[in-house]
């Protein structure tokens, strides 16, 4: 998380909006009145950022299972499984991408039933429960997976296809950004990666549009 605030401070503070593309934490379920004390440092970096008149939203990946209205009104954050927005007169779709047509298990748990166990369980049996499973459900490395980079940029031509002219998915772990023709029209797919891992990111620029970039922060 040290490296995610470091990056909120170096990139974010100049910039208009921030979309973050999911699995930000490794668990998170919203309850009223509570933040996880252990995330409280990025998220209220985040939160200042807000205050500061930034526009930041939160596209729920499969670690992050509803994030709540507490937690929007706390941050000033918006929550969303995905978003359509215009940037420059470019129609751009972001989600996480664990829709992709790939077998995810927090997809599958992400239910009104699940939800209702975790609120009656509350934060911290919650947090004790997801973090025992993690550990044999989650892999902290994906390796590079061609047929698995393909279905992504197959899922987001398809997107591209019902009208955007950019598609901004994560999830899969390998930075990748493919451009496609369409008429006159140059459309662009992105994946931003796995900043955790490797600190590739997204920049979208007026002049230069959208580039994939990677942060390399200043020694301390």
């Amino acid at each position: 998380m040290d490296l995610v605030q470091q990056f909120v401070r170096d990139v974010c503070g100049g910039v208009d909006m921030v979309f973050i593309l999911g699995d930000l934490f490794e668990f998170y379920h919203g309850y009223d009145g509570y933040i996880y004390p252990w995330y409280k440092g990025v998220i209220d970096a985040m939160k200042t950022l807000a205050d500061n008149g930034k526009r930041i939203f939160l596209l729920e990946g499969n670690h992050e299972f509803s994030m709540g209205r507490f937690f929007e009104d706390y941050t000033g954050i918006t929550c969303r499984q995905s978003i359509t927005i215009d940037l420059d007169g470019k129609k751009v779709f972001i989600s996480h991408g664990d829709g992709s047509g790939l077998f995810c298990l927090g997809s599958i748990l992400k239910t009104r039933f699940i939800y209702a166990i975790m609120d009656f369980l509350g934060p911290l049996l919650t947090w004790k429960i997801a973090r025992v499973a993690g550990f044999f459900l989650s892999r902290k490395t994906k390796p590079h997976n061609e047929k698995v980079k393909n279905i992504f940029r197959k899922n987001a031509k398809k997107k591209l296809n019902e009208g955007y002219d950019a598609v901004i998915f994560a999830h899969s772990h390998m930075p990748d950004k493919a451009e496609f023709e369409a008429g006159k029209k140059k459309k662009v797919y992105l994946n931003t990666g796995d900043f955790g891992g490797s600190s590739d990111y997204v920049l979208y620029d007026s002049d230069a549009g959208f580039t994939l970039k990677k942060y390399n922060p200043a020694p301390n």
